[in-house]
């Protein structure tokens, strides 16, 4: 199966994200501007009212959490990996990932949901060594349902099942588990795809409708949803709805590869007519 259903801390600073704290044991909160960390100390740049901005150190070990804003990558990277631009999703992605490992041991931090990331566009630049090595580094690492869950999809993704129905109740398990509507878009296209290989395209459409109805709002798989919807309805000959589904996805989503898919079959249908 293919892996293109995958699914800033940029530089080691923070600086000018907003709602950035140091939490100490002490229970002191201390605004960040920014901060990186050298060693065992958390060097936070902060401001004061008369001696500008500088930097002050925290031992980590008086540290009791971060409050850090998500990294503009997690969104970004996923958005070029719906596009298809793999190699670009995993160069905008490994600077937060980097960052975020330095500070990995302070609760707060948003590593494991970057290296979730990194996993999904290594993977589907076919690099499925470094990213199980990264998967299972995410899992030893992390206690989150939904970023456990998120590796499990990715385990399950590159799994070569015997029987598809195998790979559907896998697909099922995941989906029962889960309630973060990217893993669960994922699964469910997924599990779309399986279906539609077998030739059950009554329960591939509802697995892509499932997608297209659930989970609408900001969710950059909806391209790859929509194109199995209008090539299931397609395969059940209900040419109305897959010629709307089509237009659907090209009016939506013009930049998407799926799109260009979508313009090619209603261009074949118009030759028919």
């Amino acid at each position: 199966m293919k892996l293109t259903t995958f699914f800033f801390f940029i530089l080691a600073s923070v600086s000018g994200l907003p709602a950035q704290t140091i939490l100490l044991k002490s229970g002191q909160t201390i605004p960040a501007e920014g901060f990186t960390r050298n060693a065992d100390m958390l060097m936070a740049t902060v401001k004061s009212s008369t001696e500008g901005t500088g930097q002050i150190g925290f031992h980590v070990a008086d540290v009791a959490s971060v409050n850090l804003p998500p990294p503009d990558a997690l969104a970004t990277a996923n958005d070029l990996i719906a596009k298809g631009e793999y190699a670009q999703a995993l160069a905008e992605i490994q600077p937060a990932v980097d960052f975020q490992k330095t500070i990995r041991d302070i609760p707060g931090n948003w590593w494991a949901q970057t290296a979730v990331v990194e996993s999904s566009a290594l993977l589907s630049l076919n690099r499925e060594a470094e990213a199980m090595a990264l998967v299972t580094e995410i899992e030893g690492y992390s206690k989150d349902p939904e970023v456990l869950s998120a590796t499990k999809l990715l385990r399950t993704l590159t799994e070569k099942f015997a029987d598809p129905q195998q790979a559907i109740a896998a697909y099922d398990a995941l989906i029962s588990q889960s309630s973060d509507p990217q893993t669960l878009s994922r699964a469910w296209i997924a599990e779309g795809d399986a279906h539609f290989t077998e030739h059950e395209f009554d329960e591939a459409l509802m697995a892509y409708l499932t997608v297209t109805v659930f989970y609408p709002e900001h969710n950059p798989l909806l391209p790859k949803a929509l194109w199995g919807a209008g090539q299931s309805y397609a395969k059940l000959k209900d040419d109305a709805n897959a010629a709307k589904t089509y237009q659907n996805l090209i009016s939506s989503y013009p930049g998407s590869p799926e799109a260009s898919l979508a313009k090619a079959e209603l261009l074949k249908k118009d030759k028919k007519t």
